[in-house]
């Protein structure tokens, strides 16, 4: 992942604490990292959330980090981490009136992992006038905003936006080329490793058969209001405008 030249090195620099587990991490009670998430985080060895994917808002996913003294081979709780590029889940393809998008490449599972969410870190107040630029240029916004929200009244305690298209619109990464639906099929969920700065993960909500096209919900956990481009989604859950990048 790369970062905007706005973004403070005290935030992109700075290091969650380790555990010190021996071996693998499968006990919160013990596990620093597992004990910030508030529980395991995955089924066993499997790429599978334990937690629900179907509505936000989603617990933190702490992952162990390179201050961790647990094995960081065989360590089940390192999932994400370990597969940064890995794409293989889905392929790009012609989504109709939508133009281009992306599919399963292969039967998911719920829960499953699927890909990153690529891109250039940038600071929210870089976002609007980067969304403006790109919906000039090319009709289409690749920056996702994912805020996260704590405590009884849901303040907002941090958020964390990625350019998509942060290496150019000629060489867009295939997690860009995810399309929005009202009613999708993936979820994005902060994954922290040594960072305070998440990755941006989409997990499976549901089980996704091989060839049908994949989609999160741009406007998901954000009380984003609608935008004034029509939604071509299809769903019957369709709220007939994408919604608004603010």
């Amino acid at each position: 992942m790369f970062f905007s030249d706005s973004l403070s090195p005290d935030l992109i620099l700075s290091q969650l604490p380790g555990c010190d587990c021996v071996g693998v991490c499968v006990d919160p009670r013990r596990c620093a990292c597992l004990s910030r998430s508030g529980e395991v985080n995955y089924h066993g060895e499997s790429a599978v959330l334990r937690q629900s994917t179907m509505a936000p808002p989603h617990r933190p996913v702490y992952e162990c980090n390179s201050c961790c003294s647990c094995n960081p081979d065989c360590c089940p709780n390192r999932l994400v981490q370990h597969h940064m590029e890995d794409v293989g889940a889905i392929r790009r393809v012609e989504a109709g009136c939508k133009g281009l998008g992306a599919c399963a490449a292969r039967p998911i599972g719920c829960g499953e992992f699927v890909c990153v969410y690529r891109g250039v870190y940038i600071s929210p107040d870089e976002a609007s006038g980067i969304c403006a630029s790109q919906a000039e240029a090319v009709g289409h916004v690749y920056v996702l905003v994912v805020r996260e929200y704590a405590g009884e009244a849901g303040e907002m305690v941090f958020e964390t936006v990625v350019d998509g298209a942060g290496d150019g619109l000629d060489a867009l990464p295939l997690s860009s080329l995810i399309n929005h639906s009202c009613d999708p099929n993936l979820t994005v969920i902060p994954v922290r490793v040594d960072s305070l700065l998440p990755v941006l993960a989409l997990f499976a909500r549901r089980g996704i058969w091989e060839g049908e096209e994949v989609c999160y919900d741009y406007g998901e956990g954000r009380g984003s209001g609608l935008s004034g481009k029509r939604c071509l989604c299809g769903s019957v859950m369709c709220r007939g405008f994408l919604p608004r990048h603010e």
